[in-house]
């Protein structure tokens, strides 16, 4: 993320209905089947939700058509909205804007997904599973949540909806983070290490 993309709110999840947001690959792995099926407990108990998909397929992973099997299934086809595939910038960036909350349900150990760093930039309250090296980065920042848990992503959701509090000192603390990490910052301290090291040979 550039110091330019970022956009600044103070709370989100103030109308309905609450847009959830998922951007990134659809695999298996990342809990797209969970998110939907927490979609469909969330309406059971009168919450008015939609979950926003943006993002690509993984080659020979047909989990985008199940999600939306399952969708219809369960009797929420029109709250899970498949937008596919966008340009990272604006035209990425503004599903971002649009959000209540982004949610990133990974069940296996990976780095850290790039996609929170954007939608921390974007005043996202984050809901994230505690896996890899997530929870070192971002701590109190996000709502960290057990992978592989239907209930642990309801839980994260209802919790972020009932605290406003909460959920405007994560967006605070998100935004923190993000400024730390921007290419312009990254990008100065390599300059800086890299002239120590042909000042210093250390």
């Amino acid at each position: 993320m550039s110091a330019g993309d970022f956009f600044e709110r103070e709370d989100t999840c103030l109308t309905r209905p609450i847009q959830l947001l998922y951007t990134g690959r659809f695999d298996r792995g990342k809990g797209l089947l969970e998110m939907v099926q927490a979609i469909a407990l969330l309406a059971e108990r009168g919450y008015d939700v939609i979950l926003e998909l943006v993002g690509w397929p993984e080659p020979g992973d047909n989990v985008i058509t199940e999600l939306m099997v399952l969708a219809e299934r369960l009797g929420v086809a029109q709250r899970v909205i498949n937008h596919g595939r966008k340009a990272i910038g604006p035209e990425l960036f503004a599903y971002y804007r649009k959000a209540d909350i982004y949610l990133i349900a990974s069940k296996l150990s990976e780095g850290f997904p790039r996609t929170i760093w954007e939608a921390m930039a974007h005043s996202l309250p984050v809901i994230a599973t505690k896996i890899g090296s997530i929870p070192a980065f971002i701590g109190t920042a996000a709502e960290l949540i057990e992978p592989n848990s239907v209930d642990a992503i309801v839980q994260g959701i209802e919790s972020i909806l009932a605290s406003p509090v909460r959920r405007q000192e994560m967006i605070r603390r998100g935004m923190t983070i993000a400024r730390e990490n921007t290419l312009e910052k990254r990008s100065r301290e390599m300059m800086e290490n890299m002239e120590i090291y042909l000042a210093t040979g250390v």
